[in-house]
């Protein structure tokens, strides 16, 4: 299993053509309800049966925005990142919601990038391939979560918990992975927490590098 990651600089979203208003996501006119711990980042799964709230479970630093954009209320963050899985319909409400955001209408969100989960074991479709890079073109940071069936066989909260600074499992060790974070998202979450540093580090909002 691979988790395979692409670093691109985002686009600025000129040229960008905002999706209808029934296919844009709500923002939260509230602090995102249920959550017992102020996030890093949010998790907007862009359908149900993302893996997003399995994510936000196994991540510590991660929350469930519950299929809306956060309001940014009472100090909450407002990185985000979109979660979906590896179908044409879920990599297109990805779309929707990526065009919503570069189009400003997403609220204060400041999306980080977009997580693709596998939706079967195998060899991802080459429709899949092409279309995922056309929609992580809008995203940025695109990470990719492998197939992994025992996390099908339990509830969320049976899972193991990644957390900053804990180690991440050698590749060539197997991990069993209803007790073990499996090392692709011990990965994805270290790439996670660098992508928040690294845009708290950067230049403002308009600012170029010199």
């Amino acid at each position: 299993m691979n988790l395979r990651r692409r670093r691109e600089p985002a686009p600025a979203g000129i040229g960008v053509v905002a999706p209808p208003e029934s296919l844009r996501a709500p923002i939260w006119e509230r602090p995102v309800p249920g959550v017992g711990r102020a996030p890093l980042v949010w998790l907007l799964g862009v359908h149900g049966g993302s893996g997003a709230t399995t994510l936000a479970h196994v991540l510590a630093p991660a929350a469930d925005a519950r299929g809306r954009w956060p309001g940014v209320f009472e100090r909450e963050s407002p990185y985000v990142v979109l979660v979906a899985r590896e179908t044409i319909s879920g990599l297109t409400r990805a779309h929707d919601l990526l065009r919503q955001h570069h189009a400003g209408l997403a609220g204060p969100s400041l999306v980080l990038g977009l997580i693709t989960v596998a939706a079967r074991p195998g060899r991802v479709p080459p429709e899949i391939r092409r279309y995922r890079d056309v929609v992580g073109s809008l995203a940025g940071h695109v990470w990719q979560v492998p197939w992994i069936e025992e996390w099908t066989l339990v509830e969320s909260e049976a899972l193991p918990v990644w957390s900053p600074g804990d180690d991440v499992a050698p590749r060539k060790r197997r991990v069993d992975p209803l007790d073990e974070v499996p090392t692709e998202i011990g990965e994805l979450g270290t790439d996670l927490v660098a992508a928040i540093r690294a845009s708290i580090d950067g230049p403002a909002p308009g600012e170029g590098r010199s």
